[in-house]
């Protein structure tokens, strides 16, 4: 077999894996669609005030994911005749499977390099130990989150630990410890996964808020109850939280 052969099939099976995949992801993120509008809008009315409830409306998209080879699309009369010739026509111009594999690596390259600036970020950070947790210490007046996965850290602003006491140091702390323990740092990342695989979905992206929302929510709920403070209490921690940090810089929002 000639080196010319080999190169021909390998083209030849690079072109299947692009319109079998590509195919797949293209019906995934068309259903997806469905899905965010019908996400956003029961969050919005029939489960407002459910914060459980609300915040695991986002794994419906776990089954979007394996909707793309469903029986429907194949032996079902209404989905033959809805993508069949979705599929013949494709297979005419493959490059548009090769376009949307593309975005996936593009996407995802992206949200890799944003991950990766956030880690050297925090490299540079000053460790300090507070009630018995360690710490990265930002310089800056940025919001205390929790970040990475395999490794998570908390990044907390030098201004918080000079104007809080040890009591409410201790609630914002449980508060980042609260997100690692409820897996949110690894919601968070599959939700990356998620965007890259059905970039072509532009409701995806603006549902980053909502879904850091409902999770916040979630994490608020569970620290006021394990930090045996008042919603009142509490509420009024996050109040002075965004005082001390647009005191520290007139651009925080």
């Amino acid at each position: 077999m000639t080196l010319q052969e080999v190169l021909g099939k390998a083209m030849q099976f690079l072109n299947i894996c692009a319109i079998y995949y590509g195919m797949q992801l293209m019906r995934c993120a068309l259903i997806s669609l469905g899905v965010s509008a019908g996400i956003c809008v029961l969050r919005k009315t029939v489960l407002r005030n459910s914060v459980f409830l609300k915040g695991a409306l986002w794994s419906l998209f776990i089954p979007v994911l394996f909707v793309g080879k469903m029986k429907f699309f194949y032996e079902n009369t209404i989905g033959i005749i809805l993508f069949s010739w979705w599929a013949e026509f494709f297979k005419l111009h493959v490059w548009v499977y090769w376009l949307y594999i593309g975005g996936v690596v593009v996407y995802a390259l992206l949200l890799c390099a944003k991950r990766r600036n956030m880690k050297k970020l925090t490299a540079g950070m000053e460790k300090r130990n507070v009630s018995d947790t360690v710490i990265y210490v930002a310089k800056l007046p940025v919001t205390p989150s929790a970040i990475g996965v395999l490794r998570p850290k908390i990044v907390m602003p030098e201004i918080m630990l000079e104007c809080y006491d040890s009591r409410e140091l201790q609630t914002i702390l449980l508060h980042e410890k609260t997100h690692i323990r409820l897996g949110h740092l690894w919601f968070y990342f599959s939700w990356d996964v998620l965007r890259a695989l059905l970039w072509m979905n532009p409701l995806l992206a603006a549902g980053t808020r909502f879904l850091r929302e409902d999770l916040e929510e979630i994490c608020d709920w569970v620290t006021i109850h394990k930090s045996k403070n008042s919603a009142y209490d509490y509420g009024q921690l996050l109040l002075k939280s965004m005082k001390v940090l647009q005191a520290g810089s007139e651009e925080f929002n």
